[in-house]
């Protein structure tokens, strides 16, 4: 059990001049999307970042925005600190809106992630028998490289609730991308829960 705890936590872990007109596009609530800033369009990653989960000695991470309001959020586990070995991906979709200044803290801006839909997929076998133990979401037939559909999904007690939103800050600073310390999609999703400290190990780098 603990293990399987410690694994949905790391799993929980994840732009043109601002335009001041929403788009037409909408969110699958109907909702219209606004652009996203210059500033943040594209795909940012991280280095390698240790990790405990599992087998696993190292994750990475990315984020994709797309100019009109989509992201999607990656992280890759592997079990060799170069993250040469990949063992398993997690990846969140969704809809990404830019809220201005955090209040309680100017100097970093506020960000606010809605989940459209959650996948894990198992890339190799040194885990594989180790979720099926642990019944993740539900599971016992984990397969290789097939993209589990996990939104919704009872892991442990959390889930990834479709249409949940993760509100989060940013910042970006000589040209790398800073979110807040409680970057992870199985936390809270309360307004009050926004960080307003950036965690300054895990900086992005736009490819």
């Amino acid at each position: 059990m603990a293990r399987s705890i410690q694994f949905l936590a790391a799993l929980a872990l994840p732009l043109a001049a601002m335009a001041c007109k929403k788009d037409e596009k909408t969110s699958e609530t109907g909702k219209k999307l606004e652009s996203t800033p210059a500033e943040l369009r594209g795909t940012w990653q991280s280095a390698c970042v240790p990790t405990t989960t599992l087998s696993m000695v190292a994750t990475q991470r990315e984020y994709v925005f797309n100019a009109i309001g989509d992201f999607d959020r990656i992280e890759r586990y592997f079990s060799d600190v170069h993250c040469q070995n990949l063992v398993a991906a997690y990846k969140v979709v969704g809809t990404v809106e830019t809220k201005g200044s955090n209040p309680d803290k100017p100097d970093v801006d506020m960000i606010n992630f809605t989940v459209n839909e959650a996948y894990i997929t198992v890339k190799s076998d040194i885990i594989l028998n180790d979720l099926n133990t642990m019944k993740l979401c539900g599971k016992t037939d984990w397969k290789i490289n097939e993209d589990v559909h996990v939104t919704n999904a009872e892991c442990e007690g959390s889930k990834v609730q479709k249409g949940g939103v993760q509100f989060d800050s940013y910042d970006i600073r000589s040209g790398q991308l800073y979110l807040g310390q409680k970057l992870m999609f199985l936390a809270k999703d309360n307004a009050s829960d926004r960080p307003t400290e950036l965690d300054a190990k895990v900086a992005f780098v736009k490819k």
